[in-house]
């Protein structure tokens, strides 16, 4: 039997796709502050902070 694969094989190894809503007003002010194509980093950045904050060592 074969092992089932856990990620299709487009999907990137190392990392994970999540799907998220934002509020609308609070995606504006994001968009404005972050720039044209710069969401993720931004967002990124933001949880790695929180994470520090929390006393937690981000990884990646």
């Amino acid at each position: 039997m074969q092992e089932e694969k856990s990620k299709p094989a487009f999907e990137r190894n190392g990392s994970t796709k999540k799907n998220i809503r934002f509020e609308d007003a609070l995606l504006e002010q994001i968009d404005a502050v972050a720039g044209q194509g710069n969401f993720s980093a931004w967002v990124k950045d933001a949880c790695r902070q929180r994470l520090e904050r929390l006393g937690i060592e981000p990884k990646g």
